[in-house]
């Protein structure tokens, strides 16, 4: 009996280590890939220690890495993500606002406040130097900051970089890309503004109004002169410069599809392949492209089918592939709502040419909306 008992736990021991290594190899090819994309390096596995990506962005130090909790290659896994930059010089320190740091606050312990209720509602904040980072957080940056702790409860912001842990490894290589570029962009919203004062604006331009002309001189007749009658010249009432005419509103200009309408190319470089903050995209795509009627070839990456025989399929597309100042390639999709049922063998991987109005963005997920779409 014991003479089967070794082989077998020995057997099990194969099988086990051989799965854990398959797992591996699955996730490091994804991991190889999301770096590829990021346009950072990548250290493969060792026999103590776990992949690895790490490389610069501009200024800022990039390193995702999975690790446990035993510091070695066994225990709990976390997968780590961390955007280093240049020292503030704030001593800051934020994490999310929960009911345990707002009992802290309520107890002494410091939670600055920069003045706006959503954000200081979001995040407990810890700084040395109030005003400062009340300058260094506009509007536009808090918005970023906010969106991302609302999606990445346990990131967390210091002085020296932005860095977000979670259980288990991230598997997938959009995950990874996704969760990196969205820290990359916090990290650049605590930098875009000054540490300085504020920019001041220019004082506003304030017209200059012509003076009105005096009235002509009044003649009168010359008392030497007898034999001259003139008649009293009336001055003339004073001209008023006429009010300028408010010119009309330039028209939104909707551009139609065909040949001189936007193809799925010159949106996607527009929007997608600048540095830019997410909702600066989503402004420029509402300012330029919402309401313009596309026809797109594309392949099909998804089919969700609704519930009623009334209810839109949404379908999503990737139309096209551009090039990243980044990032590197990045794909962009179409998620297309269509009135009724599709054809049934429409699946994965099919070529469909999709026509409808672009009605909304996803900047982060590099995503475009078109409702009442069709198939053609």
């Amino acid at each position: 009996m014991d003479s089967f008992i070794v082989p077998l736990i020995i057997g099990l021991v194969v099988a086990v280590a051989a799965a854990s290594a398959a797992s591996s190899r699955r996730y490091e090819a994804q991991w190889r890939s999301a770096a590829d994309r990021l346009r950072l390096g990548y250290e493969p596995s060792r026999l103590f220690s776990r992949p690895k990506i790490k490389g610069a962005k501009d200024d800022l130090a990039v390193t995702i890495d999975a690790t446990s909790s035993s510091g070695g290659s066994t225990g709990a896994v976390r997968t780590r993500y961390r955007i280093g930059y240049p020292p503030l010089g704030l001593g800051l320190r934020m994490s999310r606002q929960t009911g345990f740091t707002k009992a802290a606050a309520m107890f002494g312990v410091d939670d600055t406040q920069i003045g706006d209720t959503d954000f200081d509602e979001a995040f407990a904040i810890r700084t040395s130097d109030p005003q400062r980072l009340s300058v260094r957080l506009p509007a536009d940056a808090r918005r970023v900051l906010m969106a991302l702790v609302e999606d990445y409860p346990t990131v967390k912001i210091t002085d020296e970089q932005v860095s977000y842990e979670k259980s288990g490894v991230d598997r997938d290589s959009g995950t990874v890309v996704t969760t990196a570029q969205r820290l990359i962009e916090a990290a650049r919203a605590l930098q875009g503004a000054s540490s300085g004062h504020a920019p001041t604006s220019p004082p506003p331009e304030v017209p200059i109004r012509e003076p009105i002309p005096p009235p002509p001189p009044i003649m009168r007749p010359d008392p030497f002169d007898t034999g001259a009658d003139f008649e009293p010249v009336r001055p003339l009432p004073a001209s008023r410069p006429e009010p300028e005419q408010e010119k009309p509103a330039p028209a939104r200009e909707t551009l139609a599809p065909g040949p001189s309408g936007p193809t799925a190319t010159t949106v996607a470089g527009e929007l997608f392949g600048k540095k830019g903050l997410s909702f600066q995209i989503a402004r420029l795509f509402e300012d330029k492209y919402q309401g313009s009627v596309i026809d797109w070839p594309g392949e099909v990456t998804g089919v969700i089918t609704g519930i009623g025989p009334n209810d839109p399929t949404r379908v999503t597309a990737l139309v096209t592939t551009v090039g990243h100042e980044l990032f590197g390639s990045v794909d962009v999709e179409v998620v297309a709502s269509i009135a009724g049922r599709v054809p049934r063998d429409l699946a994965e991987g099919q070529p469909v040419n999709l026509r409808g109005t672009l009605s909304g963005i996803d900047a982060t997920g590099r995503r475009l909306y078109v409702e009442d779409a069709r198939l053609t």
